[in-house]
This record gives C-alpha cells, structure tokens and sequence, in this order.
C-alpha cells in the first residue's frame, strides 16, 4: 500500500478518528455488545493500574483489563471512573464521544 494519501484518504481518516486511543488521553472504553450487556475497557496504563488495585479481588482471577456490565453498572462504573479524574470514550452507533 503507497504511503501518499489523497486529500480525500486523508479526510476520511480524519472524520474516523484514526489517532492512537493512548494520544488522545483515553483511559476506559464503553462499547454496548447487546441490548443488556456493555463492555468496559481499559485503555491507559493508570486505568489498567486503578482496576487492578481497585477492583480486583486478590484472591480472584482478574477481569483482563475488560467489564461486562449491565446499563445499570456501567452507568455506576463510568460515574466513578469520572470522579477519579479518567476520560472516558463512548462508542456507540453514530461514532465515538468523549467524556
């Protein structure tokens, strides 16, 4: 594949938000799997750190860095995550948001 991208390329990279989630300061990834179920995911190292430490039970498996919640928990989840100073990237079926 060339590396030249037209100014068309280029703009639809633009309008799909194709930077790097790390660059753009995203620590947790919301993404609705079903009409019960979301997935939250953490993106940055301080998010992996925070669910580990928080989260995690030491005498459990841990979560993998991923939550399946109901809409419910998420809510709660993204609530808190917020307090605690994290940004937080919606995806939904109209593209991305961030909060």
């Amino acid at each position: 594949m060339s590396d030249i991208l037209s100014r068309t390329a280029e703009g639809f990279l633009a309008g799909a938000e194709s930077c790097d989630p790390l660059s753009s300061g995203i620590d947790f990834r919301l993404e609705r799997t079903s009409n019960d179920d979301w997935q939250i995911a953490a993106v940055s190292t301080r998010a992996r750190a925070w669910m580990r430490d928080e989260l995690c039970c030491p005498f459990a498996q841990c979560c993998n860095d991923v939550i399946r919640a109901d809409a419910l928990s998420a809510n709660s989840f993204v609530k808190e995550a917020h307090e605690k100073g994290f940004r937080t990237e919606f995806v939904g079926r109209n593209g991305k948001d961030l909060f």
